[in-house]
């Protein structure tokens, strides 16, 4: 934003630069040919003056008479013209202006009805070119200080026109999803920066009405699906430590692993709903007690399938980072991992750098690949909505986690957390 705002005022300086530029060489180019034109005009009307004298003297005597100036000769015809003169003359007789050897310069006309030309060499006469490197530096001089004076008022004039800009960009960049501004288009002009000023100062209160109506539905979701999770995943409880035929026991189990995927899962949507994990302080979070944790409350989803479960690494390592977003994605992976898998091996490795949950299910299908974090997507086999690697992978930028997931069909898949900044930690048990 920031640069755009300063490529606004360098656009507008270099508008007027090139203004007063253009401008000037106009100026100058239009100086010196009036110059030129007035000197070639002085001497147009001397030779006028001096036909004229020729002409009564022609008229009077037969004859020309003495030219009135030094630098003006008669001549019958061409042949007798200078040299350098008479080689141009043939070739260009309806020309007046010739231009000679060493700076020489020749005006030629007819002296009236008379038999003769006059030829004024007034290369001696001549006031523009020995003065014009002086003229061409009074020009130039004016010309640069024409254009310092209108770049620095074009400098002026754009740090004006885009101070109101800069101060609405800071207000807007500063503005928090739950702190938005509101009432501050009266500050600006009464101009197209005020209008936008108060277009954005619409749309910001649109949009911080609707922020409270998604808390306020946030705070009656919490409650009212909190409820009743607690309650169906209580009641499973106590009918799990009742005694009970195989199949109602088997019943029962599905029932609390219902309820504490449902657990889960509310528990993600509230938190990406409420912007708790921006707000929330990180804590060192031990990986390995963390791990092993997830693995026994998932482990249901693993009865009578021939997997073998291995956790790798971890050791003391802790991560520095938000406790309830890791345990929600680690979850997220590891249930997916589980239900997903009909046999073979799951790995799940904890280090310094990543937790990764590898396994040997079948894959993921390459058209799903490239949709894998959109709403809805899913495989064939999934009996879920598909929401859970796109809630995963917003909830993971949200918490400053990176989350990618590597498949090939046949050959398992691996999913890799990564924390954005990393910052190594020992776990306090260790010692």
């Amino acid at each position: 934003m920031s640069g755009a705002r300063h490529g606004l005022r360098r656009r507008i300086v270099f508008a007027f630069a090139a203004f007063a530029l253009l401008a000037s060489l106009c100026f100058s180019a239009f100086s010196l040919v009036f110059v030129y034109v007035v000197e070639d005009s002085f001497f147009d009307n001397m030779l006028r003056q001096e036909a004229a004298h020729q002409q009564q003297a022609w008229d009077a005597r037969g004859e020309p008479a003495t030219p009135l100036r030094g630098f003006v000769s008669v001549h019958r015809g061409p042949a007798t013209f200078p040299f350098d003169l008479a080689r141009q003359f043939p070739a260009s007789p309806g020309h007046s202006e010739f231009f000679g050897d060493q700076g020489r310069h020749y005006h030629v006309v007819r002296a009236g009805s008379a038999p003769f030309y006059l030829v004024a060499e007034v290369s001696g006469e001549l006031v523009v070119r020995p003065r014009l490197p002086f003229i061409a530096g009074v020009l130039g001089t004016l010309a640069a200080a024409l254009l310092a004076v209108t770049t620095a008022f074009g400098f002026w004039l754009a740090r004006s026109a885009t101070a109101p800009l800069d101060r609405l960009a800071r207000l807007v960049s500063a503005a928090e999803p739950g702190l938005l501004p509101r009432g501050f288009a009266a500050g600006f002009p009464d101009n197209e920066i005020g209008a936008v000023a108060t277009r954005l100062e619409q749309a910001l209160d649109r949009i911080a009405d609707f922020i409270e109506r998604e808390q306020r539905f946030t705070q009656d979701a919490s409650h009212e699906l909190r409820t009743p999770v607690a309650v169906i995943d209580g009641a499973a409880r106590l009918l799990a430590a009742q005694p009970m035929a195989p199949k109602a026991a088997a019943q029962v189990q599905r029932i609390a692993a219902a309820a504490a995927g449902m657990a889960q899962t509310v528990d993600t949507l509230l938190a990406l709903a409420r912007e708790e994990l921006d707000q929330a302080a990180a804590e060192p979070v031990a990986l390995l007690p963390l791990v092993e944790e997830i693995v026994v409350r998932h482990a249901h989803l693993l009865e009578g399938k021939a997997v073998e479960v291995q956790v790798e690494g971890g050791g003391t390592a802790a991560w520095h980072c938000h406790r309830a977003a890791l345990e929600i994605l680690l979850s997220n992976l590891v249930s997916n991992a589980f239900g997903h898998t009909s046999s073979g091996m799951i790995r799940i490795g904890a280090d310094d750098g990543a937790l990764v949950v590898a396994d040997s299910g079948p894959g993921i299908s390459p058209w799903l690949q490239e949709r894998l974090y959109q709403p809805g997507a899913k495989g064939e086999a999934s009996c879920g909505l598909g929401l859970g690697l796109s809630i995963a992978h917003r909830l993971a930028a949200r918490a400053g986690f990176e989350l990618s997931i590597g498949s090939e069909p046949g050959a398992g898949t691996r999913a890799v957390l990564r924390l954005a900044q990393f910052e190594r930690f020992h776990s306090p048990s260790a010692a």
